[in-house]
């Protein structure tokens, strides 16, 4: 990925037949064209080393082999008549690197295990609440004990996870169009953007961008576009010189191959 971003916080804006384009695709106006909006947060950054922008707060654990999941919340709420996230979306890959999408009923404390065995994970989301309209509490989706996607809780539920990473499908490629950047302190912050191809064998991660930043929010639009091939993850990382919170995200166009 070349560094010709331009800070879009300024003046420069997309042009309109930019906004087409990107519409169009959202709308599924193109075949075999389609986007990926992905954003996240590390509540607590620290100084320790990069740690990747989810809720977990560290350096997010990749799997090495696709496996069932495990679903439950911190509150009994979340169950299938309950006030809270009755069914809950999981997407992800599958051991062939597919896209892999399934709905699971909440059981509350009480774990639920997915029939579909994922090799990735990449969002989940509350497909159907009771009163309280989203989750009751957080929502941890793992694997033999490690957690992958969490559906944090707020001052209200947050009903989608919030993870700042993603890897392509098999069969399509991805052309990175933006990426954002924020944190909660007027601190020095660095983060990097990370990918690794996994159609070579013991892939290594590279850095393809690496941004310093202070407070605030800063957003690189991509015109020079830059291409990841399929089975590539996508991993955005922070590290602070003092414990804050950072957000950032960055957006995608997929092409069928």
């Amino acid at each position: 990925m070349s560094c010709n971003n331009v800070n879009t916080t300024g003046s420069t804006t997309p042009s309109s037949a930019e906004i087409d384009f990107y519409l169009a695709v959202a709308k599924g106006d193109f075949t075999g064209y389609s986007n990926v909006s992905k954003f996240g947060i590390n509540p607590t950054v620290g100084s320790g080393g990069f740690e990747s922008m989810w809720e977990g707060s560290n350096l997010y654990p990749w799997p090495t082999a696709n496996a069932t999941l495990s679903v439950v919340s911190a509150s009994a709420n979340d169950a299938s008549g309950g006030t809270g996230a009755r069914t809950v979306e999981i997407q992800g890959l599958d051991s062939s690197w597919n896209l892999l999408t399934e709905t699971v009923t909440m059981n509350g404390t009480t774990p639920v295990v997915t029939t579909g065995s994922f090799l990735r994970v990449f969002r989940a989301r509350v497909v159907t609440a009771g009163s309280l309209k989203s989750n009751a509490a957080q929502i941890t989706m793992s694997s033999g004990g490690t957690a992958l996607a969490y559906i944090s809780y707020d001052t209200i539920g947050m009903g989608q996870t919030l993870m700042a990473v993603y890897t392509i499908p098999a069969g399509k490629t991805g052309y990175i169009i933006n990426l954002n950047v924020s944190s909660s302190k007027d601190s020095e912050h660095r983060f990097r953007f990370m990918t690794r191809d996994n159609a070579v064998t013991d892939a290594a991660w590279n850095v393809k961008e690496y941004m310093s930043a202070r407070g605030g929010f800063s957003s690189w639009r991509k015109y020079a576009i830059n291409k990841v091939t399929e089975k590539t993850d996508i991993d955005l990382q922070v590290i602070s010189n003092s414990t804050s919170a950072a957000s950032g995200g960055f957006e995608l166009i997929l092409i069928d191959n």
